[in-house]
């Protein structure tokens, strides 16, 4: 059985801007948005898709990304537009690697799902990723995470696909000292069989502090153009 690699998750970067750890820093007008990036042969970040649908050049990379070549990732950045010679692109920040790897069933996780709680801030529909930022107690600040596909189906007739899924949260016997930050992005892309524009509908639940399973529920339209 193949096996299957959470993701940590280090909760405290003080490159995460003005709402990580650590002293305030002043920026110029930036944005602090969730990007799917892609990097060139030599591994540096090339260009960006928003969340809007805007395919952006990096113009300048202040946060001096390297990353296996003809890559694409998921991030986080501020970052500023710029103008140069006609062109629109951006500048980065700052950037951090978001956790997002593709949701998995739970006969794959050979150790068994782990739900240790967190506290859900806010949870929204990105480009064919569902965004999420969630509070964790922490005190060393290293925690694992992954997304468990619980169940999928197909309506045959419209053709518009159903998951469930179920944030996987291994918190290594952290001690509660602190409330941190951790920000994922479920990729959705491959619920879409091929079709552009696939109606999907998410349901995501996750265990709270509280003792109890909160879930949401989303309805998007995949875009795999943008699938690389």
């Amino acid at each position: 059985m193949k096996k299957i690699i959470t993701f940590l998750f280090p909760l405290c970067l003080a490159l995460l801007l003005l709402v990580a750890c650590g002293e305030d820093y002043e920026y110029p007008s930036v944005k602090l948005e969730f990007l799917t990036a892609h990097s060139g042969t030599d591994g540096t970040l090339q260009s960006v898709l928003t969340d809007d649908g805007d395919y952006l050049t990096v113009l300048e990379d202040g946060a001096g990304v390297r990353t296996s070549p003809d890559t694409t990732l998921r991030i986080i950045s501020n970052y500023e537009l710029l103008e140069n010679e006609g062109q629109t692109g951006v500048k980065l920040w700052a950037v951090s690697s978001v956790v997002s790897p593709l949701p998995q069933p739970a006969s794959m996780f050979q150790e068994g799902v782990k739900t240790d709680p967190v506290e859900l801030t806010s949870m929204w529909m990105g480009r064919n990723y569902l965004n999420m930022l969630l509070g964790v107690k922490a005190q060393n600040g290293g925690h694992l995470f992954h997304f468990v596909e619980d169940s999928i189906a197909k309506d045959e007739i419209t053709g518009s696909t159903t998951v469930y899924l179920t944030l996987y949260h291994d918190d290594v016997d952290d001690v509660p000292a602190y409330t941190m930050r951790a920000y994922l992005s479920v990729p959705l892309w491959q619920y879409a069989n091929g079709i552009d524009n696939q109606l999907l509908t998410v349901h995501f639940s996750l265990h709270n502090y509280d003792g109890e399973i909160e879930t949401r529920t989303f309805e998007t339209q995949i875009n795999i153009d943008d699938v690389q």
